[in-house]
């Protein structure tokens, strides 16, 4: 089952849970061996918004567009706007932008970066990708923001740190759980979940798996 929607570890062999994310912009990144045709492991690529800068532009026609096409891209991103750490705002809203138009005319998922930057994100898919699937991933939101969210059609992603009334409240068939770059495992992840929920480990898993074939469905993975 595909569990992880979204990690930055790279195992030496892939666990069939996982969709592991590159970063344009990342040592290393061009020579991945995710990036081989013949490889089967479903990856999601993005120009994240700390690698984005004046040059963003070059950097997606030489360093993201050309991979675009292999079968195993599952998920465009992670790409968005933070206001903390990065470039130019105003250079990574355009960016954004840029690859949420790259997710829909490929008709994958986007997978969603944000800090303090949430009235933007939602006004830009209400905008112009109000039917399009975005992913708010490690998001650590109170309830209210997260309901917010929930009623423009985003999924929610829980990683590590999360309040628990959002994760409580997530409706099932809008939940997904993610390892980012956290220590600790997948599995763990889903049994805090699922206390928190009250509901069984196996359920939980069955259900975010489903979601996560119902988003990738459109890519045969």
């Amino acid at each position: 089952m595909l569990l992880d929607i979204h990690t930055h570890r790279h195992p030496s062999k892939w666990d069939g849970q996982s969709i592991i994310n590159l970063s344009v912009g990342e040592e290393g990144f061009t020579g991945s061996p995710l990036l081989r045709k013949e490889s089967d492991v479903p990856i999601s690529i993005g120009l994240h918004p700390w690698h984005v800068d004046g040059g963003w532009r070059g950097q997606a026609l030489d360093n993201l567009i050309p991979w675009l096409s292999l079968p195993q891209v599952a998920v465009i991103g992670e790409a968005g706007i933070d206001r903390l750490r990065g470039g130019d705002t105003t250079d990574q809203l355009a960016a954004f932008e840029y690859q949420a138009q790259l997710a829909k005319e490929a008709g994958k998922p986007l997978i969603v970066h944000c800090v303090k930057a949430f009235d933007e994100v939602i006004h830009l898919h209400k905008r112009a990708f109000k039917h399009e699937a975005w992913i708010i991933h490690g998001f650590r939101g109170k309830s209210e923001q997260a309901q917010q969210l929930l009623r423009e059609g985003f999924y929610l992603s829980f990683g590590e740190h999360y309040h628990d009334e959002a994760l409580r409240l997530c409706p099932t068939d809008r939940l997904l759980i993610e390892s980012d770059e956290s220590t600790i495992d997948i599995e763990t992840l889903y049994a805090r979940a699922a206390t928190l929920r009250d509901t069984e480990v196996e359920e939980l898993k069955k259900e975010v798996n489903k979601n996560i074939k119902f988003l990738l469905k459109k890519n045969n993975i």
